[in-house]
């Protein structure tokens, strides 16, 4: 009985230290380590969010930009940081899709990091150019069974998170699509739009303006209902294809080490910051969708992600951008 109450004792003692720590956390401006540089989707959505946390924590909140190495440099960094909840890596769907592959990285995914929480997602979209020979999914999907060439469709890269979505979109439908891989959306829809490449996989943004203009046709959305952006482009179920929705996803990754207390005052704060319609809105209109929620969810998300495109590269035979 004796030794039951002194664990006890020391559990309550855990506890309290716990609770002092996440309510002085942080104790010093904390870093958001985008592996991008600066502009863009990924440093648009964390500097949003870092603006407003600056504001709840009454501690700065700083965007640093580490690009490279398809982001590996900058999670690398993370992954050798001080465990403290100070250094967070802002994760882009590469976190996920790096392990897809399974290639040799400089730190352990899975074992060296922890989820703090699913900040956006970005939709992904399919477009064609306006003379392309089809208007709808229904009519790619005919002229495809039509054709004794490759259909060309054009992405931001080999390995990008649209650049799978596009594989998967092959594997499940047998289209014989060709990916061309660009350097930058900009490039893509250039060519897309002169008609030189029909297709083109991206996510929403800077696509949706190219379709609202009449300068690309949409064929369909990653959404699982229409997008407010896009409110004339069918999601995938909409276009015969369900179970092929797809987005691009952002959230906060710390090294494994991390407080757990540390952990859950940063998660509370993110999902305060989506409480505010305002901001909401705001991201909203730049084509992200809010999603917050437990580390517990994200890390579920995280794990489900790595087992989808793990299949995507396997049976589409992708050999990794490495």
């Amino acid at each position: 009985m004796k030794r039951r109450t002194m664990m006890t004792a020391l559990a309550g003692a855990s506890l309290f230290s716990s609770s002092v720590r996440a309510a002085d956390y942080p104790t010093k401006p904390i870093r958001f380590v985008v592996p991008f540089t600066p502009g863009g989707s990924t440093d648009t959505s964390a500097r949003i969010i870092a603006e407003r946390l600056s504001h709840i924590f009454n501690q700065q909140v700083i965007v640093d930009n580490k690009a490279g190495g398809r982001t590996i440099i900058g999670t690398e960094a993370v992954a050798k940081s001080a465990p403290d909840g100070h250094t967070v890596l802002y994760a882009p769907a590469t976190f996920s899709t790096n392990l897809a592959f399974e290639d040799k990285l400089p730190y352990d995914t899975e074992k060296d990091f922890a989820a703090v929480v699913h900040t956006v997602d970005m939709p992904m979209l399919l477009t064609c150019s306006m003379d392309a020979p089809f208007k709808t999914m229904a009519e790619l999907l005919a002229y495809a069974k039509t054709v004794t060439k490759p259909i060309a469709y054009a992405s931001v890269g080999t390995g990008s998170s649209v650049h799978l979505w596009g594989e998967q979109i092959r594997l499940r439908t047998g289209m014989p699509l060709e990916h061309v891989a660009y350097k930058g959306s900009s490039d893509a829809i250039r060519d897309v739009m002169g008609g030189s490449v029909p297709l083109f996989a991206d996510v929403v943004v800077p696509g949706a303006s190219a379709v609202s203009a009449g300068n690309l046709r949409g064929l369909a959305i990653g959404t699982t209902e229409r997008f407010h952006l896009l409110p004339n482009v069918p999601t995938m179920a909409e276009a015969g294809l369900p179970g092929l929705e797809a987005m691009t996803p952002f959230g906060l990754v710390v090294p494994r080490a991390t407080p757990v207390a540390a952990i859950a005052r940063l998660n509370a704060a993110v999902n305060e910051v989506f409480k505010d319609e305002a901001l909401r809105q705001k991201l909203l209109d730049l084509g992200f969708l809010p999603i917050g929620g437990t580390p517990a969810a994200y890390q579920t998300f995280l794990d489900a992600e790595v087992v989808r495109w793990r299949k995507v590269i396997k049976d589409g035979n992708i050999p990794s951008p490495a």
